[in-house]
C-alpha cells in the first residue's frame, strides 16, 4: 500500500483549494511500482497515471475520477471484458467501458481511501470544492455535492470459498439459546457450528433426542471459508441437515442387511 503525499496549496479559487500536479506526482510515482506488480503495464511516467485517476490531461470521463462520478454510489453488477477494456455495468443497467488500469485502480483499497482524504475538506463549511491543475490550467474540479461519490466503500469480508459436505462430530457443549451455535469436535478441531436443522431442534425442544458422552453426529455441513475485512481467514460452519445421531456406547458393528 500507499500514504498520499501531497501539499495544498492556499487556493486556486475562492471558495476551492486546489492540489498542485508538481506535488501530485510523488503520489503517481507511488502507483507506478504497484500497478507493475499486480501484472498491469506500468504508465510510462507519472503524469500518465495522474491521466488514469483523472487528474492530469483532459480529465477523462473514463478516468477513476470520471468513473466515481459517473457511478454516483450506484453498485456495480458485474464487470465485463469488452474489445477496448473493462466494461462496467450497475444493477439498473447502464455500462460504460475503462481500461484495464483504471479496474485496478478503483478495485484498491488505499488508493481509493487516499483519494477520500485529497477530497474530504471540501465537507467542511467554507470549501466549496476541489480543483486539480494550477492558477494557469485546472484539469479536474469536484464540487462538495459530488463528495460523497468518491467515499471509499466500507471493508467487507469475502466469501473465499464454500463446500457442502457430510461432517462427523462429537458434542463437546449444547446451547439452547437464539443463536443455537453448538461446540462440536470435528477430529481435528473444536469448531463452534451453528445448528440450522429445524426439525432435529423441534425433536431437541420436545426431548426426542437425548445426548451423552460419545455421541457422534453425522451432519450435512455448510463450511464457508472468508477473509475477513482485515486480512484474516475465517471459517464458518452451519449443520444444514443432522442426518444421523449416533449414540455414544461402544457397540460391536454387525453387517445388517439395508
Amino acid at each position: 500500500g500507499f500514504a498520499l503525499r501531497v501539499e495544498v496549496k492556499a487556493s486556486f479559487r475562492t471558495g476551492s483549494f486546489g492540489i498542485d500536479l508538481s506535488v501530485a506526482q510523488q503520489w503517481a510515482q507511488q502507483l507506478i511500482g504497484w500497478l507493475t506488480g499486480d501484472g498491469v503495464t506500468a504508465a510510462a511516467n507519472a503524469k500518465a497515471v495522474l491521466e488514469l485517476i483523472g487528474i492530469a490531461g483532459s480529465g477523462a470521463a473514463a478516468s477513476l475520477i470520471g468513473v466515481l462520478r459517473w457511478l454516483r454510489n450506484r453498485r456495480i453488477k458485474r464487470v465485463e471484458t469488452a474489445a477496448d477494456g473493462r466494461r462496467i455495468v450497475t444493477e439498473e443497467g447502464d455500462s460504460i467501458v475503462v481500461e484495464e488500469r483504471v479496474i485496478v485502480l478503483l478495485q484498491r483499497r488505499s488508493v481509493r481511501e487516499s483519494l477520500q482524504r485529497v477530497i474530504e475538506p471540501i465537507e467542511q463549511e467554507g470549501m466549496e470544492r476541489v480543483a486539480f491543475g494550477s492558477d494557469e490550467a485546472i484539469v479536474t474540479v469536484i464540487e462538495r455535492t459530488e463528495a460523497p461519490f468518491f467515499h471509499a466503500p466500507q471493508a467487507e469480508d469475502v466469501l473465499i470459498q464454500e463446500e457442502v459436505r457430510v461432517i462427523p462430530f462429537s458434542i463437546v457443549s449444547l446451547s439452547f439459546r437464539d443463536d443455537n451455535k453448538w461446540r462440536l469436535y470435528d477430529g481435528q478441531a473444536t469448531v463452534f457450528v451453528t445448528v440450522a436443522d429445524q426439525a432435529f431442534l423441534e425433536r431437541v425442544d420436545r426431548n426426542l433426542e437425548r445426548f451423552a458422552k460419545g455421541d457422534i453426529l453425522l451432519a450435512e455441513t455448510r463450511v464457508q471459508h472468508w477473509q475477513t475485512a482485515s486480512g484474516a481467514l475465517r471459517t464458518d460452519y452451519t449443520v444444514q441437515k443432522v442426518v444421523e445421531h449416533r449414540i455414544g456406547a461402544a457397540q460391536i458393528h454387525l453387517p445388517f442387511d439395508g
